[in-house]
């Protein structure tokens, strides 16, 4: 199965969690290198929505992220760090999934995001670290996604922090729970080593959002460009089109070449 280098295989069907009741499928994929470099180690990139990464027969309105060719080229050409991407289906109980219901005041946790980041954790991320050579640290370990997806990746960074150090938000929904999650992170104990957010600026887009959200991250240290990218792209609507766009600013900001 994973012969073929540089491509996103299957590699759990229907799995279930004893957190969620609904099955979905897994998909990895190895950098061209991985058969060859036996002891190499690598960074893991979490994707949610895996539909709609690479497959046009399974995505959205047939509309993908065009994920492997990016990846491929951009690895192939130096330009980010080998990385090993493990894509996520999302299920009909998506918007419970990836939402919260928490107060950004409180420590106790709630709602189903956790119930889904507990999948990651404790079920799924063990199963990818015994099955491939994987870096295990926070700062190797990244979580990614676009607008529920991208508002449970930042939460992800914030209150799984041990885990998720580095986190992709691609026009993150922030205005849920009146922007419980934006608050947060003026309290939270532990903040992602690195953050790349961004948003378009047509058809339903929260510019001013993201660039409110960026300046809290900044007034808690994290510099941009060096731990944080905010990009926001004139003329760009919520959809795959646009985030396939923006996925390699992403990637290379989060894992540049060594």
């Amino acid at each position: 199965m994973y012969g073929a280098s540089g491509k996103f295989s299957l590699f759990m069907k229907s799995f279930r969690s004893g957190s969620l009741s609904e099955p979905r499928d897994v998909y990895v994929y190895l950098p061209a290198d991985y058969s060859r470099l036996k002891n190499k180690t690598y960074p893991v990139l979490y994707m949610q929505d895996g539909q709609n990464l690479y497959d046009p027969s399974r995505a959205f309105l047939g509309q993908t992220w065009k994920a492997e060719t990016t990846l491929n080229h951009l690895i192939a050409q130096g330009l980010m760090s080998p990385v090993i991407v493990v894509a996520i289906d999302n299920t009909k109980q998506r918007t419970y999934e990836y939402t919260h219901d928490q107060d950004p005041f409180e420590n106790q946790l709630g709602g189903g995001a956790d119930n889904y980041l507990s999948l990651i954790t404790r079920e799924l991320k063990p199963r990818i670290d015994a099955s491939f050579r994987t870096r295990k640290e926070r700062n190797s370990t990244g979580i990614m996604g676009s607008s529920l997806g991208g508002l449970v990746s930042l939460y992800a960074g914030l209150n799984y922090g041990q885990t998720f150090g580095l986190i992709g938000a691609l026009s993150p929904s922030l205005w849920w729970n009146d922007q419980s999650v934006t608050e947060r992170i003026r309290y939270s104990q532990t903040l992602p080593f690195k953050v790349y957010i961004d948003s378009g600026t047509e058809g339903g887009e929260k510019p001013n959002d993201v660039t409110y959200c960026s300046a809290i991250f900044q007034d808690r240290g994290l510099k941009e460009s060096v731990r944080l990218k905010t990009i926001i792209q004139e003329g760009a609507l919520h959809s795959e089109k646009f985030w396939a766009q923006r996925y390699p600013l992403a990637l290379q900001f989060l894992f540049p070449p060594n």
